[in-house]
């Protein structure tokens, strides 16, 4: 899954686009062949989430989207969609106080496209516990931040002109995960000076991430942190950085610590409560990190909290076992029914009802 910004940022409220894939586990799929990205896509809906206080259906309601089914040409007149983002939006928030609202756009490999709006209402502002932005301008480490970057514009370069494969990741060597791959002739050189460099100027790179203001360096630091070979080292690195005010850099620090969590048979490798809590952050892209890091934390642990998990993230998880989205479903549902022994499927009441008989709660 990618997201569309269509010059979005008008839609994002509050001060505070990237792929949503879970982890690359190890055995991948084999590439598809590359061909030049199409334009046409299928509209799936909307979906809301997040908030706490108004109904979904009212939500969905101020929403004037085209009908699900509509094909929708991108290059033709994305404006139009635009609009109709902005006008949603406007109506939403006259309606109703929220500290935080997202509308985001996302396309899958079926040429499939729906919208998320990732909504926090007032009163829920404890679900941004983000860092204050650092403030420092950090010197780039033998110019790995520059070539890196270098690298990412040569790579979606030959994406859009579909040199590489629109979809999936390609192979690379390093040791904790990828990010786009090498395959091509003109990215094969590259890679060497990431293998080298990475590890001899691995504190350099974690000041980059702790200190440097430039949310960009940070999100590029810690993708290359990824060249490191000890799964030990890198979470001890990055794991701050789940608090991290840009969402990038967050979303790259929860995806990094599944990635971790896979490679290495370290007990407690990765702490499971800013896993929790990064559940309950305000994005889409947050909260699926989270779930399949908490997956991997599940499958890879002898014993887990089950009690703690359930206090601190089972209403989150069991509202994420309830959407279309797979992003967010599959996640939720994969840690719900390793918690509870069985896989209750789509219907969410039985999950609730389970939820609040395994809490002690009454059931309504």
């Amino acid at each position: 899954m990618k997201r569309l910004v269509l010059g979005l940022a008008l839609l994002s409220g509050c001060a505070t686009p990237r792929q949503a894939e879970p982890p690359v586990t190890p055995a991948a799929a084999a590439p598809e062949a590359p061909r030049k990205p199409d334009s046409v896509y299928v509209f799936e809906g909307v979906e809301v989430f997040g908030s706490r206080k108004v109904p979904r259906e009212k939500l969905l309601a101020l929403i004037t989207l085209p009908a699900a089914g509509t094909r929708l040409d991108l290059e033709k007149d994305p404006q139009a969609f635009v609009a109709s983002l902005m006008e949603s939006k406007k109506r939403l928030t006259e309606a109703y106080p929220f500290a935080f609202i997202r509308m985001s756009v996302s396309q899958d490999k079926n040429h499939t496209m729906r919208v998320m709006v990732d909504l926090v209402d007032t009163g829920d502002e404890w679900r941004m516990p983000f860092s204050a932005e650092p403030t420092g301008d950090v010197a780039d480490p033998e110019g790995l931040l520059a070539a890196w970057s270098d690298y990412l514009k040569t790579f979606w370069r030959l994406r859009s002109e579909g040199a590489v494969p629109e979809w999936g990741m390609g192979t690379c060597r390093a040791p904790l995960g990828c990010y786009g791959g090498f395959d091509h002739p003109e990215l094969a050189p590259l890679e060497q000076r990431f293998l080298e460099g990475v590890p001899r100027n691995a504190e350099a790179l974690v000041r980059v991430l702790r200190e440097d203001r430039d949310g960009g360096k940070r999100m590029n630091a810690l993708m290359l942190l990824t060249y490191l070979s000890s799964p030990e080292q890198l979470v001890a690195a990055i794991l701050p950085s789940v608090r991290d005010s840009n969402e990038g850099v967050r979303n790259e620090a929860l995806r990094r610590l599944g990635s971790a969590r896979q490679v290495s048979k370290k007990p407690g490798l990765v702490p499971v409560d800013p896993v929790l809590e990064a559940l309950w952050y305000p994005l889409e892209s947050d909260r699926n990190k989270a779930g399949w890091t908490l997956v991997h934390i599940l499958e890879a642990e002898e014993t887990v909290p089950r009690e703690r998990i359930l206090q601190k993230a089972g209403e989150v998880l069991v509202e994420m076992a309830g959407m279309r989205s797979e992003l967010d479903r599959e996640p939720a549902r994969k840690v719900l029914a390793r918690l509870a022994g069985k896989d209750l499927g789509d219907d969410v009441a039985a999950w609730r009802h389970w939820l609040a008989l395994s809490l002690g709660k009454p059931c309504h």
